[in-house]
């Protein structure tokens, strides 16, 4: 039996030396990702999976300038003042005329026009759905910029350049975007912004969710249901932006994990699945999914990556987004936290339109400060209910023994376990780390090896010390750890393998089995019967 004992250990240890092998190797290869040849564009389309049979074709192709793309300097491009984005709820009369006034310049240009509409638009969906493949890598893979570090800082500098384009258009340079603040569960943040909502504007956009206009307040959570009291809705957005934002402490936990040259969305391994971050995975998808329009199908136009910056709301919810970054670094209880450090982060290339139409090259770390790109936001008083929230506990005793005695199984890290169909429900039992935690780290739970096909909508929602937990299950408690949202794609990003990581230490702590070995661990698909599988469940420690 010892033998025995031995050998698989001994085989074991064998396959987890290839695994890091493979992975240092990967690494001493890898580069940051560079801007693509404009000349490989490809059409992409998708098939709805509910709904009469229908094929969509998205060709996201951006127009080439004639003269050459130059490289970004903040001394080319100096900014004229502060850019300070205010509320979209508290906009005067005034800014409202002239954001609609800049959007019906910008409609009137030609596709051609990097500066059009169109153009804006497609910059989203070529880099977002599959539109060009990686410049210097084999197999034809294609850029993207979420699920990964990269999801911030390309949005940020998105939005930066909409906003001189915008400007430029109606002679303002000092022109700034507003922001949607749907985390404001006090002031009416929380509501679709009533400046959106007039219809025969260049603003107002029909294919968008009937069932949260104003004066409904918009979930942050994929199982709220429409007609609970304002109340339990605002209690459980509460919690969600606590869960995605407070908790998720690190750059890996907030802003997500490594991509670099190479990666692979629809083709990787748990090794080296793409990471999205706590804000991209909850609150931010969580939006897209309820402004999206549920007549149409892939919930055109926000619930969808290829059509959502068809919306011109995309950009003020992308400006809220983008503000809480900036809390999330400066504002937090425990002090200032801080970004990747990654030179493959740090050097990342991405491309956009100047006002003048001429293509720009960027690097990531360019835009880590938005001081130094001029972009200030006007402080949001309701953050504070957010960032002070306090979960409270459903239990406060181990669920591990009922769990045992009606059979749930125990799961451990991938790749022991095989494929895991989750179907609407699944609990299991994992264990802990056995040693004492460092001093400066946190208590992270792995979800490894998310799968699924994104040809609609689906939530993998996770909780912990709830064997059974499903659909219904409030999120508005200690036992909620957080939500995959995860948004329907066209062509090659259909297929998903992700990782998924929550800090669980402060889940435990507030329930009050901090000091149990093991835990049970919750996950609930919902509002799909897409088949959603898993490789593993691991809780560790990571550093802060």
């Amino acid at each position: 039996m010892e033998v025995g004992h031995a050998r698989s250990r001994m085989r074991w240890l064998s396959f987890a030396s290839i695994l890091l092998a493979f992975t240092v190797l990967a690494r001493v290869q890898a580069a940051p990702l560079q801007i693509p040849d404009f000349s490989q564009c490809e059409i992409a389309s998708a098939s709805a999976a509910a709904g009469p049979p229908l094929t969509l074709y998205f060709n996201c192709c951006l127009p080439i300038p004639s003269t050459p793309m130059v490289d970004f300097s903040f001394d080319k491009y100096k900014t004229v003042g502060k850019h300070i984005r205010r509320p979209a709820q508290t906009a005067s009369e005034k800014y409202i005329a002239k954001i609609n006034k800049a959007y019906e310049l910008m409609k009137a240009l030609p596709d051609t026009d990097g500066r059009s509409f169109k153009a804006q638009a497609n910059l989203h969906c070529s880099f977002c759905n599959g539109g060009y493949p990686q410049k210097g890598i084999s197999g034809n893979i294609p850029v993207q910029v979420h699920f990964s570090w990269l999801f911030l800082p390309w949005h940020r500098w998105y939005l930066y350049f909409h906003e001189r384009i915008l400007g430029s258009l109606i002679g303002d340079p000092s022109f700034s975007l507003v922001y949607w603040n749907w985390d404001d569960q006090v002031n009416g943040g929380n509501k679709i912004p009533e400046m959106f909502t007039r219809v025969n504007t260049s603003i107002y956009d029909e294919k968008r969710n009937p069932n949260v206009q104003p004066p409904v307040v918009v979930p942050l959570a994929a199982t709220t249901a429409y007609n609970q009291s304002e109340a339990i809705v605002t209690n459980k957005n509460l919690n969600n932006m606590y869960q995605s934002i407070v908790t998720a402490s690190t750059a890996t936990l907030f802003m997500g994990g490594a991509f670099r040259a190479g990666t692979d969305l629809s083709n990787s391994t748990v090794i080296n699945a793409p990471l999205g971050g706590g804000i991209e995975n909850g609150v931010h998808n969580g939006i897209h999914f309820y402004t999206g329009d549920p007549r149409t199908q892939l919930l055109q136009n926000m619930g969808n990556f290829a059509t959502a910056s068809r919306d011109p709301i995309f950009y003020a919810h992308h400006s809220n987004v983008d503000r809480l970054w900036n809390v999330w670094r400066f504002d937090m209880p425990d002090g200032e936290r801080f970004d990747h450090t990654d030179p493959d982060f740090l050097n990342a290339e991405f491309v956009f339109y100047d006002e003048n139409g001429q293509m720009v090259r960027v690097l990531a770390k360019d835009a880590l400060d938005s001081k130094k790109l001029g972009i200030y936001y006007k402080k949001a008083t309701s953050d504070d209910l957010w960032i002070n929230y306090n979960p409270p506990a459903k239990t406060n005793v181990s669920a591990v023994p009922a769990a045992i005695a009606s059979g749930v199984p125990y799961v451990g890290e991938s790749p022991l376990n095989g494929t895991i169909n989750i179907g609407t429900n699944f609990s299991a039992i994992v264990k802990r780390p056995t040693e004492k935690k460092p001093s400066k780290s946190l208590e992270v739970l792995t979800i490894q090896g998310v799968q699924t096909v994104r040809d609609e909508f689906v939530a993998l929602i996770a909780f912990v010390n709830l064997p059974g937990a499903g659909s219904t299950t409030t999120t508005d408690s200690a036992e909620y750890l957080g939500t995959f949202n995860i948004i329907p794609a066209t062509g090659k990003n259909r297929n998903l393998m992700a990782n998924v990581k929550y800090e669980i230490g402060d889940n435990l702590k507030r329930i009050g089995i901090q000091k149990e070995e093991e835990v049970v661990i919750s996950l609930v698909v919902a509002k799909s019967n897409t088949t959603v599988t898993i490789q593993g469940l691991k809780i560790d420690y990571e550093d802060k």
